[in-house]
């Protein structure tokens, strides 16, 4: 079963959609994920979407909405502590919801109060005591309180054995969200017990399935090895799937029904147009005339963004003596990419005319694409594909594999050719470099065609869905 809302998605006429009710029950946006990644560095495809999800929420005024991240220890949802806070805001946060840091002595007094009430509970409680005493330290001082909570937990623990005081009451019942939008990094953890119904009621951001569908293009690790049966676990259990792209949500459907489970709630909603909004901001987002043209692919360096086909074809233009543009490749290093960087070694005059820039701050980003001559999206397969997008939201012609979703995200706009095809890359890549006409008519038709889609309504869609998620649910 797909819901869209009606003023943010089309193809709802003739149908009545639901519409949230005028009460909205409790809700919360997981920031896990983003705890693992270092504040200030520039986001890009699912960490740059929970961002601003995180944001969205920290900034939203209705005292409905909260954000929280899993303890693994108390195998639970918890509000942000202050220095989560600041690691995860990029932004204005609600008054209400901000969290201010005690200080030293007070915060120590409240997680020994903690290890009283719960003496329990497991090393990784200490070590996140640990961490808000510090305000998010991990040096020294991090060290030194991890180990005095952990003799005070001891202390405790001990002291219940011996008959010295009487154990903690269970826990008390807690409010729990009425619904929690768990981050991608929950589905590729080791804890499962954040997605087995314990902790909470969930709804997933379906970024993708590609680790069920094509495990050969990603990691081993055993998350993404049980990822399929953690998404069976939440169909079944009735929890929604947020997806930004109609192609998800009809793979994610299917794949279900291959599995003998029935149709998932997948609420589709609007991908927001994150960096050029960011671009509005700076007033950045007016078109850049660089002394030199270049070709420019911003993502991750993985198999399968299929980097490897690009390089191919540069090193191919190089021994026909065609003279294409430099090719820029804006991402960090990834994974499964050994073939990528021995064809490199083998082919070192191909740095020549080739540049991988590594991680980019957003203001470098936003440079590129103002400046760049037409874009590239080889991907083997997609959930959505911002570079894709992002080349619209500024203008730029790209051209995209015939990936479903990367059509979608280009709105069938630009030319699509199949990603093991190099003959037509080759021959579309030359077209694009040398007719000027074509490439002209090609930003005449983004300039048509596509508006980038601002964050407030994709974060308005998202809510009302969460809502209506959750009252469902009740």
């Amino acid at each position: 079963m797909t819901v869209e809302h009606s003023d943010a998605s089309a193809g709802t006429e003739g149908r009545q959609v639901a519409r949230p009710p005028r009460y909205a029950p409790a809700l919360a946006i997981d920031a896990t994920g983003l705890m693992f990644w270092p504040p200030g560095k520039g986001l890009a495809g699912i960490p740059r979407v929970e961002s601003f999800l995180v944001n969205a929420a920290l900034a939203d005024p209705d005292p409905d909405v909260e954000v929280v991240a899993f303890r693994p220890g108390e195998g639970r949802f918890r509000p942000l502590a202050p220095f989560e806070q600041d690691h995860v805001a990029a932004g204005e946060i609600s008054p209400h919801r901000v969290k201010r840091w005690p200080g030293r002595r007070m915060a120590l007094s409240q997680a020994f109060e903690a290890v009283r009430q719960q003496p329990w509970d497991k090393r990784d409680a200490d070590r996140h005591l640990a961490r808000t005493v510090t305000n998010g330290g991990m040096g020294i001082a991090w060290q030194a309180t991890r180990l005095l909570i952990r003799a005070y937990r001891l202390y405790q623990r001990a002291r219940i054995r011996f008959g010295l005081r009487e154990d903690a009451p269970a826990r008390p019942a807690e409010t729990e969200p009425g619904l929690v939008l768990i981050s991608h990094h929950i589905l590729t953890q080791e804890d499962r017990s954040a997605v087995s119904g314990g902790a909470g009621k969930p709804a997933f951001l379906c970024h993708d399935i590609i680790p069920a569908l094509r495990p050969d293009l990603i990691g081993s690790s055993a998350g993404e090895r049980r990822f399929g049966s953690d998404l069976e676990q939440l169909v079944r259990a009735g929890a929604p799937a947020f997806c930004a792209s109609d192609e998800v949500g009809a793979t994610l459907t299917e794949y279900m029904r291959k599995a003998g489970i029935g149709a998932p709630v997948v609420c589709r909603f609007p991908m927001p147009s994150i960096l050029h909004e960011t671009a509005s901001r700076m007033g950045s987002t007016s078109r850049i005339e660089t002394g030199e043209p270049f070709v420019f692919y911003c993502s991750t360096i993985e198999v399968r963004k299929n980097h490897i086909l690009l390089a191919r074809i540069w090193q191919q233009a190089r021994d026909e003596g065609v003279k294409l543009p430099r090719l820029v490749c804006a991402g960090r290093w990834g994974w499964m990419i050994e073939p990528l960087r021995a064809f490199l070694k083998a082919h070192p005059e191909l740095l020549q005319s080739v540049t991988f820039t590594g991680l980019v701050s957003d203001e470098q980003l936003i440079g590129y694409y103002r400046s760049a001559t037409f874009g590239v999206f080889p991907s083997h397969i997609e959930g959505w594909g911002f570079g894709a997008s992002e080349c619209l939201d500024f203008g730029v012609p790209v051209i995209v594999s015939t990936a479903p979703s990367l059509i979608e995200a280009s709105g069938g706009l630009m030319p699509a050719i199949d990603s093991e095809d190099q003959a037509g890359w080759y021959a579309a890549i030359r077209r694009m470099a040398e007719d000027h006409a074509w490439r002209s008519s090609l930003a005449e038709r983004i300039a048509q065609n596509h508006r980038p889609t601002p964050a407030a309504a994709s974060w308005a869609a998202i809510k009302a869905w969460l809502q209506e998620s959750a009252s469902r649910r009740l």
